[in-house]
């Protein structure tokens, strides 16, 4: 008998969070290559979808250069700390903004007025917390942080003392920030061999260091930088800038200095180059900044009393940055990019107008059949979706994140719309064999063909059972399940007793004739007589569920009393 039809579908997603492991960074330390690190392991495993960082490249004696992003979006900042040895308290004021933007980010809160999640959905802020990790050690350790061949060469460079605290170099001499080729030839006061601070280097960008932060800002191309440095309160902003960059950087300047209370350093005619900044500015022409934290205090590092001054002063600097730096991507190339997605949306339109075919169009029996209007729509979305998804596989990767995510949408509707037709179709072609099923019934045929066209109409119910399984909506599925389920099953169960019967006497016939023994034969006859009394009893039960569906087949008990007759 048949039973009732039940289809459903379901569907899980994600919700992407912070980890539960709570975690801070604490910049009330001295913080060293190692602390960092593992603050780095920390923070990319409390905020996996938002914090990553990697090893870009080595410094002179091996250690990684670590590179940390934060943020979703197409505007990239670069930030950077510890081009000096002694200036360590950068690298604590770079990891703790990570740490903060991030929990921000997850809270959903601002700093002093900045949204961290819509400024980090928009942009991406690269960090390099250390710059100098081999110069940073020297400085916290002494020579013990090099290897024991080099020891030697690193106290002659510091005058024969262990002490090291004013270290400003490298570990092999050259101060970093001198090595960047903008102006380096005239950089003035370089002792013209590797020191404590100062020293230029034989030819610019020739330290591993310096290489490694000039390769990556090719594969991230920043639209803003801001370098660390101490100490004095001041900022630098301007190397030869002209005209309207002049004035665009000095407003950001002039912003920077606001928010921080440092004072802008005007330089003179003839600045001295070889600094990141100078360099940054000179090469993108794209604003960049140099902020000396905290009082000034000579020649060493920053107390860990200060640190407290020093981030109320600048936690808000690294998000405004990045605020400015999607505003500076759109007008240089976001606008562009913005019309390909909308392009690519343009042609997934076609796509998004199927649903209401297999879903809100879909209110009774009647509905379940391909309009003219569907069929077109799906065959124009093919192509559509095609061109959309050439599109935005060539966007960058923010815009190529959500053109594709529309295109996956597009797709998966096309998909739906693809089952509800499948259905359909298969739906028809059961109809045809029901038909054909039911014309044989009519006319009281009952025969080998009879059988196949029963046979026929069994595998095409199995097929239109799992075409229907993907429908999408369960009200559909049932309205799929009335129209050519239920009508399929009836003809199949008029008749399934009789085709069973007639194939039965058949058997008997072929035992029969190879002399079977009797009480073999009269075992199949009982058999056919159980079948016979099921016969009725199903059509008696079908017709109380379904009034008249169930007919009597005189035509077929005819032709099987005459087989019955002859056999017995």
């Amino acid at each position: 008998m048949i039973a009732a039809f039940v289809f459903c579908i379901s569907f899980t997603g994600t919700e992407e969070k912070a980890s539960a492991a709570p975690f801070s960074v604490n910049a009330n330390q001295v913080y060293t290559y190692d602390v960092m690190k593992k603050d780095l392991q920390a923070l990319a495993a409390t905020y996996p979808h938002l914090v990553s960082y990697k090893s870009v490249g080595k410094s002179e004696y091996g250690r990684d250069l670590y590179a940390v992003s934060i943020g979703k979006g197409p505007a990239q900042v670069f930030v950077n700390g510890s081009h000096h040895a002694r200036e360590w308290m950068t690298t604590s004021l770079n990891m703790k903004m990570i740490d903060q933007y991030a929990k921000a980010y997850y809270s959903n809160s601002t700093i002093n007025g900045l949204s961290a999640k819509s400024i980090l959905d928009q942009t991406t802020i690269w960090f390099m917390p250390m710059v100098n990790p081999d110069g940073v050690s020297l400085q916290q350790y002494g020579v013990k942080s090099l290897p024991a061949s080099s020891q030697s060469s690193a106290l002659k460079m510091n005058g024969g003392s262990a002490d090291f605290k004013h270290w400003k170099a490298n570990a092999k001499g050259v101060d970093l920030n001198r090595q960047y080729d903008a102006k380096w030839s005239s950089i003035c006061c370089s002792p013209g061999k590797p020191a404590s601070e100062n020293f230029k280097g034989y030819s610019p960008a020739s330290t591993a260091e310096t290489k490694v932060v000039l390769g990556f800002m090719k594969d991230i191309d920043p639209e803003m930088s801001l370098s660390y440095h101490s100490s004095g309160e001041i900022l630098f902003w301007n190397f030869y800038q002209t005209g309207a960059r002049y004035t665009r950087d000095l407003n950001y300047a002039k912003q920077l200095g606001r928010m921080t209370g440092y004072r802008l350093v005007y330089p003179g005619p003839n600045p001295s180059g070889g600094g990141f900044t100078d360099w940054f500015l000179q090469t993108y022409k794209r604003p960049a900044f140099t902020l000396e934290i905290s009082p000034f205090v000579g020649d060493t590092s920053v107390p860990l009393k200060n640190f407290s001054k020093v981030w109320e002063e600048n936690k808000d600097v690294g998000l405004y940055a990045a605020k400015e730096s999607h505003k500076l991507y759109q007008q240089r190339v976001g606008s562009t990019y913005d019309q390909q997605v909308s392009q690519v949306n343009s042609y997934l339109q076609s796509s998004f107008k199927l649903k209401p075919y297999y879903t809100a169009n879909i209110m009774s029996q009647a509905n379940v059949y391909i309009s003219a209007s569907m069929k077109k729509l799906y065959d124009q979305s093919d192509y559509e979706v095609k061109k959309a998804e050439g599109i935005a596989s060539n966007l960058p990767a923010y815009y190529k994140e959500n053109a594709m995510k529309n295109v996956r949408n597009a797709k998966q509707i096309r998909l739906q719309a693809a089952y509800f037709i499948d259905a359909v179709k298969a739906g028809d072609l059961l109809n045809k064999e029901r038909s054909e099923l039911q014309s044989f019934a009519a006319n009281g045929t009952l025969n080998d063909e009879t059988g196949a066209a029963y046979d026929e109409l069994s595998r095409q119910l199995k097929k239109e059972e799992a075409s229907i399984g993907k429908v999408y909506g369960g009200s559909v599925r049932s309205l799929f399940g009335q129209k050519y389920l239920v009508p399929a099953k009836i003809a199949k169960e008029t008749v399934i007793y009789e085709i069973s019967r007639y194939r039965l006497l058949a058997e008997i016939k072929e035992l029969k004739a190879k002399g079977t023994d009797p009480v073999i034969l009269q075992e199949k006859f009982n058999l056919y007589d159980r079948l016979t009394e099921r016969s009725a009893a199903v059509k008696k039960a079908g017709n109380q569920l379904y009034p008249g569906k169930y007919p009597d087949l005189p035509g077929f008990e005819t032709t099987l009393k005459q087989i019955e007759n002859e056999l017995r």
